[in-house]
């Protein structure tokens, strides 16, 4: 097989994550004596180099095909690599310790792509068997939400806020690109006002609300103008001299008080 020893040896050195690694004691079918090596296994690749600093890789065993069994050998803690196939080489390894020996003949023989088919195999069927054991409720089926839909009983509405105050409101009160002043129904509201001293509100879109039959209207205004701002000024001057007449009059006897506007425009 080719493989191209730089993309290797970059991707040992890469950040992707390792499954293990550690010093172990390997012994090949051409050395015949144990030589101490540095081994790293990421997914199904073993690599193995003299010492972890090391830039280059000394070598790699694609760990495919293989099995890892324990062995006899001068030295403890020994296993071994093992392929079925004529013309493959055998490689023999010795832990420091038995903890370490476990744990290297466990992180082998999971990091193959064929234990990894047989455990994805084996989650499904349990998953499968899972859902067959639960009884079946035809009340709960999962159905996809339309957020498409403006309907106030659909999710798609409370992502449209607009589209739930249609809802709840003649079609005549929201118009979709059209100011609120310019809307008949809060105009026929401002013209049925009450004509006591009205109170302008900070908000221009308030609502007017009725409490019973001693509560007093209020609209709000939707002044524009200059000249629909002078007329409320004039409303509101005419209330505002009358009740200082009457005062005027209770303080000092004066009949009358001379007329002036409250606020010279100019």
């Amino acid at each position: 097989m080719k493989i191209n020893e730089k993309l290797i040896s970059y991707f040992e050195s890469s950040s992707s994550p390792v499954d293990k690694q550690g010093y172990l004691s390997k012994k090949g079918e051409i050395k015949t004596s144990y030589q101490r090596r540095w081994f790293v296994l990421k997914g199904n690749l073993l690599f193995y180099k003299d010492r972890p600093a090391d830039r280059d890789v000394v070598g790699v065993i694609v760990l495919e095909g293989c099995t890892v069994q324990l062995c006899e050998s001068e030295e403890h803690f020994a296993f071994s690599l093992v392929w079925s196939e004529p013309g493959l080489r055998t490689y023999k390894f010795a832990a420091e310790d038995q903890t370490s020996q476990e744990s290297w003949i466990k992180a082998l023989l999971s990091a193959s792509h064929s234990y990894l088919a047989v455990l994805v195999t084996d989650m499904e069927k349990k998953y499968r068997d899972a859902l067959g054991s639960q009884p079946a409720d035809p009340k709960k089926h999962f159905k996809m939400p339309n957020f498409h839909s403006s309907g106030p009983n659909d999710p798609g509405a409370y992502l449209n806020p607009l589209a739930s105050a249609q809802a709840s409101y003649p079609s005549h009160v929201f118009r979709t690109g059209a100011p609120l002043s310019s809307s008949q129904h809060l105009q026929t509201l401002s013209r049925t006002s009450t004509k006591k001293s009205p109170k302008p509100r900070p908000n221009r879109g308030a609502n007017m609300s009725t409490a019973g039959a001693d509560t007093l209207e209020m609209s709000s205004f939707f002044l524009d103008t200059e000249e629909e701002f002078s007329k409320m000024h004039d409303d509101f001057g005419k209330e505002v001299k009358e009740l200082t007449a009457v005062w005027t009059k209770k303080r000092s006897g004066v009949e009358a008080v001379q007329e002036e506007n409250l606020i010279d425009f100019g």
